[in-house]
């Protein structure tokens, strides 16, 4: 009786200690998407970067390539508007681009300053007002159960996902149907998304990453070309609901499309 009653005494001292109580939490998946509703305004940091590199065939040389950028905006969520700066580099095969552009959503159009001048930067296929990882947490909890855990100042789940999965329930499938287009698949070898949360649900950090292979038809010949990219973005969000005022910038009534930038 004594060795059952310390077997169960340490185990929920292990499950204490871990965190893990699921959904006992007290905080369920309505509560987190209540309270994404009530974000008004907010400060958002995201760093994204994305690493690839791939043979090609009958060549003998790989092509190396490395993108790295950080959005540092104010959103107004109400009135559909962000302004901030939006700045990283390329790396391709030796060679190094900086940039360093100003930007402004309204709605689901995007703008990017560049030498002096606003561009319209919009893909159709996107949607804008500031952070798109709060649509992509509420999509997930809508369509998915998830283990929530108590942290000391909160709670945070994390789920494994597909890179199919997440850019479907989170609408954003245009980069697998630029991928599909060209006859070619993905392979998702490591895929998750971590969310940390207030105690009230609020979220506060948004972590991604993904390990992939694409599969693309060699145009020259009838082999597939592998393809071998990582991905890994993570917003945090803060002064949540402090009031701010975001002036729609002179020159974004006239600016002409950017044709290219996201091709």
């Amino acid at each position: 009786m004594r060795r059952g009653v310390l077997s169960l005494f340490l185990v929920a001292v292990v499950v204490l200690a871990t965190g893990c109580v699921g959904k006992n939490t007290g905080l369920t998946e309505g509560k987190i998407i209540n309270a994404i509703k009530n974000i008004k305004t907010a400060h958002y940091d995201e760093n994204f970067t994305m690493t690839m590199d791939f043979a090609v065939p009958d060549d003998n040389t790989t092509v190396n390539l490395t993108t790295s950028f950080r959005i540092s905006a104010i959103m107004d969520r109400l009135n559909k508007r962000a302004l901030g700066n939006y700045t990283g580099w390329v790396y391709y095969n030796g060679l190094n681009i900086t940039f360093n552009w100003p930007l402004y959503i309204e709605g689901n159009a995007t703008y990017l300053k560049i030498d002096g001048k606003w561009y319209n930067s919009t893909d159709d296929q996107e949607t804008g007002s500031g952070s798109y990882n709060l649509d992509a947490i509420r999509n997930i909890l809508n369509s998915t159960n998830v283990t929530i855990i108590s942290l000391d100042d909160g709670y945070q789940f994390k789920l494994n996902v597909t890179f199919e999965q997440f850019a479907n329930v989170t609408g954003r499938t245009y980069a697998l149907n630029k991928l599909f287009r060209m006859n070619g698949t993905v392979e998702t070898h490591e895929g998750w998304v971590l969310v940390k949360l207030k105690k009230d649900g609020t979220p506060y950090y948004i972590e991604t990453y993904f390990n992939l292979t694409l599969w693309i038809s060699n145009p020259f010949g009838s082999e597939r070309i592998p393809v071998h990219m990582t991905i890994h973005d993570s917003e945090t969000l803060s002064r949540i609901n402090e009031p701010v005022v975001i002036e729609k910038p002179k020159g974004v009534e006239k600016a002409p499309h950017l044709d290219g930038l996201w091709d």
